[in-house]
């Protein structure tokens, strides 16, 4: 598995954009299209602050609101292909869609101030935490561009560079404005999770709901995994993480296994990426099997050009000497470079594997040199390990990796292992036992999950009787319903 291997192909700005969708709600026209003239003149119209919603007496939705989510949905329609709704029950369906969402999100607030609720202190210090992990993210990948600029001061560059892509985001903020933005939105959803809690916290389950769950669950997992076994890892392993709908069955040809994974730092080299450009450009004119024929019979290194599979070799060609000259002077040069590249993880790799045979246990050899998150994240992949499928075609580990641990007993340690950039040293937990649970073993987790599912449901009747309580909620349908209709 490749868990780590995403990061070496993920620039900084991506990371950025992608990440900065979180304050998407502060800036949704300029997410939508910088460019649409449409939005532009929408977001000088002084119509924009007029009250669109008002819920109770400390809460407003404007005008401008509603156009920028509106303006957003339609961008997001635009990316998937989709025309824009043009007719008025359609342009009105999406209007009350993008006002639901709206108002759900005040309404929540209002209720949680109406009943008083604050958060714990450990609530408090996680929405700290969430924020400053969120912060440390973005310097952290800020950091590195600065170094990789030779800057001066990394420090204050790094804070320049936020700033640059709080701006190109079309985010009104300053960098401390913008961690206090995070901080209020995380202590949002703290207060909507506490309210949600407060508000369900009577909902219980049936056994005459449970074992209906369970039946239910049990059929849908066992005609899925039978079908396709190979789906089963992913499936399990976020239950392992995020909880939800319990693993009451597991196909036959799983294992858990250790990894330790260890990547090069930093990214290869232009001239390295220059040079294998180059070298697919001449085996792509000439053939790969060609030249390296051509190449061993001018080196005298084995088999003549005519080496049968060639039916069209360059040994006849004109100047073939020069032509393998450079592929080969080409191919050396790009082969030290790959290797000063990986050279450092190599020599990593090789020092965990030493540490491995001289009796440290694998447990700890993997806390440290080990760099695949997953671990860190979910401490109990430690302890289990992650699961493989040595019964088939696995489509979360590298091929060789999967061969790797079909050799090996419960307990031992492969050696290391290059696939792609990353090196592997690989440990065989154990087999995953195959079969079903009884619904006696299951009737904890079937019945946390049936009460979440009533929970859910509850809890959405009570968003729509609350939205549609008009001594709650004001629509103002004048300031609104133009919105997205053609004039």
């Amino acid at each position: 598995m490749m868990n780590n291997t995403w990061k070496k192909a993920l620039s900084v700005l991506i990371a950025v954009a992608l990440t900065l969708s979180f304050a998407a709600c502060a800036s949704k026209n300029a997410n939508a299209s910088a460019s649409d003239a449409t939005a532009s003149n929408a977001a000088a119209d002084p119509s924009r602050d007029e009250v669109a919603v008002k819920i109770g007496d400390d809460y407003t939705i404007t005008k401008g609101d509603i156009m920028d989510e509106y303006n957003y949905m339609v961008s997001m329609y635009s990316a998937y292909g989709m025309s824009a709704p043009t007719a008025d029950a359609d342009v009105e369906s999406m209007q009350d869609s993008v006002i639901s969402t709206l108002v759900s999100d005040k309404i929540q607030l209002y209720e949680a101030k109406l009943l008083a609720l604050t958060l714990t202190d450990d609530q408090q210090a996680e929405v700290t935490k969430q924020t400053e992990d969120q912060m440390k993210y973005f310097t952290d990948n800020f950091r590195t561009q600065a170094q990789n600029e030779g800057a001066a001061d990394v420090e204050a560059r790094t804070m320049e560079i936020f700033q640059e892509q709080l701006d190109a985001a079309g985010i009104d903020m300053d960098v401390d404005g913008y961690r206090a933005y995070i901080m209020e939105q995380y202590t949002n959803a703290a207060l909507k999770t506490a309210l949600k809690s407060e508000i369900t916290k009577d909902i219980t389950a049936t056994d005459e709901e449970i074992q209906t769950y369970y039946n239910d669950l049990l059929k849908s997992q066992k005609d899925s995994y039978t079908t396709t076994p190979a789906d089963f890892g992913a499936a399990a392993e976020d239950y392992q993480k995020n909880g939800g709908d319990p693993m009451l069955y597991t196909p036959e040809g799983y294992v858990r296994v250790r990894s330790i994974s260890i990547s090069p730092a930093g990214e290869v080299s232009a001239d390295y990426t220059k040079l294998k450009d180059e070298l697919t450009t001449l085996e792509t004119q000439y053939g790969t099997a060609a030249l390296a024929a051509l190449a061993d019979k001018y080196t005298a290194q084995g088999a003549a050009a005519t080496d049968t599979g060639i039916n069209v070799t360059i040994g006849d060609i004109e100047g073939g000497a020069a032509i393998v000259s450079d592929y080969l002077t080409k191919k050396a040069a790009a082969d030290a470079l790959y290797e000063e590249y990986i050279k450092d993880a190599r020599e990593k790799a090789n020092e965990a594997y030493a540490s491995l045979e001289a009796g440290t246990s694998f447990e700890d050899v993997l806390k440290k040199y080990g760099e695949d998150t997953m671990y860190t994240d979910f401490p109990s992949f430690v302890d289990t390990g992650l699961l493989m499928y040595i019964g088939g075609e696995d489509t979360m580990w590298d091929a060789e990796l999967v061969k790797a641990v079909g050799l090996l007993k419960d307990g031992e340690h492969s050696a290391v292992i290059k696939a792609d950039d990353v090196f592997y040293i690989l440990q065989l937990v154990g087999s995953e036992k195959a079969g079903e649970l009884t619904l006696t073993d299951a009737h904890d987790a079937i019945k946390a999950a049936v009460i979440a599912k009533n929970a859910d449901t509850a809890w959405n009747t009570q968003l729509k009787t609350w939205e549609n309580d008009t001594k709650i909620v004001t629509y103002f349908e004048d300031i609104y319903r133009g919105i997205g209709k053609s004039k």
